[in-house]
């Protein structure tokens, strides 16, 4: 299976997911920009399974741990205690010859999901843009998954998926009529989120808060780090209507070439 595909077969689960996925706290609005990263994982997956099983025969949609079955947080080599698991590895029906779902996997796959506005509106975009261009381990940025998913001996093939809940200026208009918009989190707690929302577009003078413009610093940051990586492909999903400040997501893969293998300098940053 192409990478191409996967992320076609994951762009096609969002609009479902997104509707009934599980937030990270419970008075939350669902939505898969209120959610997490591995729940996100997770319930896409899910939904791609129930979809088309016969693409992934004999999956486990369960985390490993400490087991040897499981497709999702799959221990690194020589990975002790609470370090980083990868997030999904799993082998297709067109996968290489005795590709299997346990230690011979076709796809070792890193995702990094951002978030450029809250659920309430607020700009997060200054901590979203570290993570997409920052050379620094400490912010937590795709650079790390890059680096670290090529290192995954179980995976064959080996990709990082940008998960981005993008805001564009038209969600104005759809949070000024969407019948969640002062849905409170508490009922002494008034929230109206288009107050918070105006504020952020105010500071950013109109502009939308996006992932595209800054994938080129993203490839450029690869390349510096000297990352062999394939072309991006870019699946963008529009009209999702469950939460009123996120009707949009951006994903967006990369697959990473295994022969490289970096490390950190001591100064910490990564290479």
């Amino acid at each position: 299976m192409e990478l191409e595909q996967i992320m076609n077969r994951l762009a096609e689960q969002v609009a479902i997911v997104d509707r009934n996925i599980t937030p990270t706290q419970n008075y939350y609005i669902p939505s898969i920009g209120t959610s997490s990263e591995p729940t996100i994982v997770h319930r896409l997956v899910e939904e791609w399974v129930k979809k088309h099983p016969d693409e992934l025969p004999g999956i486990m949609l369960n985390k490993r741990g400490k087991g040897t079955e499981g497709c999702f947080e799959i221990k690194y080599p020589g990975a002790k205690g609470s370090e980083k698991k990868l997030d999904f590895g799993f082998s297709s029906s067109t996968g290489h010859e005795n590709s299997d779902n346990l230690d011979n996997l076709e796809w070792a796959i890193e995702f990094k999901k951002i978030n450029w506005i809250g659920g309430t509106g607020t700009d997060q975009s200054e901590r979203a843009v570290g993570k997409l261009c920052s050379p620094y381990p400490a912010t937590g940025p795709i650079l790390s998954d890059a680096l670290r998913v090529i290192k995954h001996s179980h995976g064959t093939r080996h990709a990082v998926i940008l998960i981005s809940p993008d805001v564009h200026s038209d969600q104005l208009e759809l949070c000024k009529n969407h019948p969640d918009r002062e849905r409170r989190w508490k009922p002494e707690n008034p929230n109206d989120r288009i107050i918070a929302l105006t504020n952020s577009f105010k500071k950013n003078n109109g502009y939308a808060f996006e992932a595209e413009p800054l994938l080129p610093f993203v490839e450029k940051i690869f390349e510096y780090k000297e990352i062999n990586f394939n072309e991006r492909i870019i699946k963008k999903i529009t009209g999702l209507t469950n939460h009123p400040v996120y009707s949009r997501l951006t994903l967006v893969g990369w697959e990473i070439k295994k022969e490289n293998i970096f490390k950190f300098r001591p100064s910490g940053i990564l290479e």
